[in-house]
């Protein structure tokens, strides 16, 4: 694994905090949390809120959009529990002293980006913390379909890493979470499966793979000057961005070449130098 601690000065209590999480120091609600743990568990926690409320509202329009009743009660059910998911996150943040429902008031979380086409890197477009794919809008069913097939799937894997967080009430919380996005990933991978017996249906759904590919790779964020290895020795991750993107690419090679879809090529470096 390499990291870039060598390049930051972390004081002597920093670095005792380290080694105390390494050797397997946890904190609980109520604790009274370090200022270096807090500050990097809040960045987290607020990311997922935001992420979990923005993909809810997102998924909303589609329970009227889709194709039959059987898959509008799924949308239902999949909205309910991004809605939920937001509710845990934004409960811890609250016992930590935030105001989630302040936030929400004075932010725009059901803003999207008018342009189908584009692609804002790493950019953030509005002052919430959501992970900036959940800017861009889901125009199609497809697109719907690759999102759980997608997104769902880059969660679960990042979300394997909080099973193991050393802040206990996010493991915890998360339990219930993963096991949710497991079954939204499931319904991606059936979806998948229906369109590749089509060839003129999963030419399109190549066509939105296309579009969708930089959008899903940067949720892992950045490995170029990353600060992730923070999380890692704080015990909030586990792995490292590339670590974690990797497994996940490998996994939905196998699954594409299944269905007939090509992975498209995807540089870090481009989206990095994207400007808006």
């Amino acid at each position: 694994m390499t990291t870039n601690v060598a390049a930051r000065e972390y004081s002597a209590e920093d670095l005792a905090l380290f080694e105390e999480i390494k050797n397997g120091r946890t904190f609980d609600k109520g604790d009274e949390l370090p200022p270096l743990y807090k500050k990097h568990l809040m960045n987290l926690l607020w990311m997922q809120g935001d992420s979990e409320y923005a993909g809810a509202l997102g998924y909303m329009p589609w329970i009227e959009k889709a194709p039959d009743v059987k898959e509008k009660v799924l949308v239902a059910q999949i909205t309910k529990d991004e809605m939920r998911h937001s509710q845990v996150i934004y409960k811890m943040l609250k016992d930590l002293g935030e105001d989630p429902e302040a936030h929400i008031e004075n932010t725009e979380m059901g803003w999207k980006l008018d342009e189908d086409q584009i692609n804002i890197g790493y950019n953030r477009m509005k002052n919430d913390f959501r992970v900036n794919i959940f800017y861009y809008q889901i125009k199609y069913w497809e697109d719907f379909i690759l999102f759980n097939f997608l997104m769902d799937r880059a969660a679960g894997h990042q979300l394997e890493d909080t099973l193991h967080s050393s802040y206990t009430p996010w493991k915890k919380g998360i339990e219930g979470i993963y096991k949710e996005e497991v079954f939204h990933l499931t319904h991606g991978d059936t979806w998948i499966r229906k369109y590749s017996k089509d060839p003129e249906q999963i030419k399109f759904v190549q066509e939105r793979l296309n579009l969708w590919w930089p959008r899903v790779m940067n949720v892992f964020g950045k490995t170029i000057g990353g600060a992730n290895d923070i999380y890692v020795r704080l015990g909030l991750k586990k792995r490292t961005n590339k670590e974690v993107r990797d497994i996940f690419v490998a996994e939905i090679k196998e699954k594409c070449d299944e269905a007939g879809l090509v992975v498209p090529e995807w540089s870090e470096e481009e989206n990095l130098a994207i400007t808006l």
